[in-house]
């Protein structure tokens, strides 16, 4: 039996939106975690690059996102501004069919322009971890009422020295939230941030 996105909780305007990108069956990692992060489980997932996994936490966060609250409720840390531009670029394929608003934060971007758009209210946040502390810094964003937090590709974060970046993020956040962790490998770093914060 074929395995569909409706089958695993992704609404029929996603779906479809799904298929006019060419998409029609989930991949492993989207079964697995779909449901999972749909159910307001935390998850960590190991996939590497190219398994589908952006889908597998870019539907749920779409289908749980209340647009009619004008706050950020999913942030999704990325440790390069190249990965925050591809998943922002995945965003925005589908963003529009739940009417939710997304905003990537990087450095080497008009910061200005990030806060015009941060002032007029953004559901969705696609950020590295640098230009997100220097909002948090000048209180530009605000992360109070965060429902959904992503670590993506969580291995290379830590490579790259994110650490500390990554905790003061976390604890801007609230302790009720959803966590996702996917990373490509799981080192001891990666286990030790799950364990203290999942």
């Amino acid at each position: 039996m074929t395995m569909n996105f409706n089958k695993l909780g992704v609404s029929n305007e996603l779906e479809l939106a799904l298929k006019k990108n060419g998409i029609e069956n989930p991949t492993p990692v989207q079964e697995k975690s779909i449901p999972e992060l749909l159910n307001g489980k935390d998850i960590i997932s190991q996939a590497q690059t190219g398994t589908g996994k952006t889908l597998a936490f870019l539907l749920p966060i779409l289908e749980k996102i209340d647009i009619s609250k004008n706050h950020i409720q999913a942030l999704i840390m990325a440790p390069t501004r190249e990965l925050a531009l591809q998943i922002t670029e995945e965003a925005n394929k589908f963003s529009s069919v739940k009417g939710v608003n997304t905003l990537s934060v990087y450095g080497g971007q008009d910061v200005e322009k990030q806060i015009r758009k941060l002032n007029k209210g953004v559901h969705l946040v696609i950020g590295t971890p640098g230009r997100l502390i220097d909002h948090l810094n000048r209180g530009t964003i605000n992360f109070d009422k965060l429902d959904m937090l992503i670590l993506d590709e969580a291995d290379q974060m830590l490579h790259m020295g994110f650490l500390q970046e990554i905790e003061m993020i976390i604890k801007r956040t609230p302790k009720t939230r959803q966590t996702m962790l996917f990373s490509a490998t799981m080192p001891r770093t990666v286990k030790k941030i799950a364990n203290k914060y999942m």
